[in-house]
């Protein structure tokens, strides 16, 4: 693999725009010989779960970001700023699942509250959501080269600090290789900062369609977000400016003519290597509610494996034989990767409740009776090392499937046992309560 990794990139969600396809961009990426690659459509995450399962599918690391439109205003005031400018670029970068609900809200507030002719979002919001979220300084459109175009360096510069502040320094800026007069003054100004502040830069070409050759559909797209023809020649247009989603040496060939360093390509490949993707959309299956009575760690996974183990070990009581403690440790890493420890957790409790009020629970039955944890915390009483019961007909992770757990708990009693879940834990359910 080498040492690039496209950042900016727009697809067919940033409409009439991006014409790149969420479906083939990965294979293109996978030709390059490149690891991972970015999705950075305008304003919206629409394409991420999609984009998120092609890459993964085509063994790609996914990077779900967008190009947020920024205001420097309140987003509620629709009108134009100090600069006549209704709104600015800045892309936005998921660092983890937590950085990724963030930028679904920012996604959301900038269209439910921050409407104004692009949907917008402010420093409020970007203050509130930036948790686990990288940004970039961005293309042309952003409010620091804006500033720059306009000769008012201080000033861009304190936006400069202002972002790195709002983003607890997790901002880069952006380099571009656009062969433009403008573009050209703002590279040179924001490498300058750069240096000057101790912030890493980092190289994308913003990606508008894959190949070369699709430079004259894009244009084709463009007339149709105008509504103008290709005939039209005061169009809006791209000009000659060369937005493909190129291979490592057509960017560092480039970038030595307009005197960009390697480390701006170098530092796409770091950054990617700080995006943890494999925690994106790891709760989409689970909509459990969080366990709350944490007694021996921070979290409901530690806590689980702490009282499973600690379970496992009274049962015996002594240290369980190796066959059990490896059968264990495989469907602890199970459920953890599928993400049911809190599941697990709250009917544990839920059953232990309804022990303590006297009401009669069953063994257990079906395919909870295969797993061991379960065996541990009592919400079953069957071994199933000894009668050699399968975890898999439980929990798969090949198959996305919920796992079921029937209690044959008395139903003439077993209200006291829901309202003791539901008090404890606070959460919606159809409980009958």
């Amino acid at each position: 693999m080498n040492d690039f990794v496209h950042l900016h990139m727009h697809t067919e969600y940033s409409l009439l725009d991006g014409i790149n396809k969420v479906s083939q961009i990965p294979s293109h990426i996978a030709s390059l010989n490149q690891k991972a690659v970015a999705i950075t459509d305008h304003g919206n995450v629409s394409g991420s779960y999609r984009f998120y399962k092609e890459c993964r599918a085509a063994g790609i690391k996914p990077i779900i970001g967008m190009e947020a439109y920024y205001t420097v205003n309140d987003r509620a005031v629709r009108e134009r700023d100090d600069l006549e400018k209704p709104y600015y670029h800045l892309v936005l970068l998921a660092m983890n699942n937590t950085g990724l609900k963030n930028l679904f809200k920012l996604s959301t507030f900038a269209y439910t509250e921050g409407m104004y002719r692009k949907p917008r979002v402010d420093d409020a919001l970007l203050g509130e959501y930036s948790e686990g979220i990288i940004a970039t300084t961005a293309c042309l459109g952003s409010r620091i080269s804006q500033l720059i175009l306009n000769d008012k360096y201080k000033e861009a510069e304190y936006v400069l600090d202002h972002h790195r502040s709002l983003f607890d320094k997790r901002l880069l800026v952006e380099l571009q290789l656009h062969e433009d007069p403008e573009q050209i003054k703002v590279n040179k100004a924001l490498l300058e900062m750069a240096r000057k502040k101790n912030i890493s830069t980092i190289l994308t070409n913003d990606c508008h369609y894959t190949n070369e050759k699709d430079k004259y559909f894009h244009e084709i797209a463009l007339c149709m977000q105008t509504k103008t023809t290709l005939s039209n020649e005061k169009r809006f247009t791209f000009g000659d400016i060369d937005v493909h989603v190129a291979n490592h040496d057509w960017m560092w060939n480039k970038a030595q003519l307009s005197g960009i360093p390697y480390e701006a390509l170098s530092n796409t490949n770091h950054l990617a290597n700080m995006i943890d993707s494999n925690s994106y959309f790891e709760d989409k299956m689970n909509r459990y509610p969080k366990y709350k009575n944490l007694r021996f760690a921070n979290n409901s996974w530690d806590e689980l494996e702490v009282y499973c183990k600690q379970k496992l070990f009274e049962k015996f009581n002594a240290m369980p034989l190796a066959i059990y403690r490896e059968r264990i440790n495989h469907e602890l890493k199970i459920i953890k990767k599928m993400g049911f420890s809190d599941y697990m957790l709250i009917v544990a409790e839920f059953l232990e409740g309804a022990r303590n009020n006297n009401v009669y629970v069953g063994p257990g039955r079906g395919s909870a009776a295969g797993s061991l944890v379960a065996y541990a915390l009592d919400i079953t009483r069957v071994d199933p090392v000894k009668y050699d019961l399968l975890f898999e007909r439980f929990l798969n992770y090949g198959r996305a499937a919920k796992p079921l757990i029937f209690s044959d708990a008395q139903m003439n009693y077993i209200k006291e046992s829901s309202n003791h879940t539901h008090c404890t834990h606070k959460h919606k359910c159809n409980c009958p309560h």
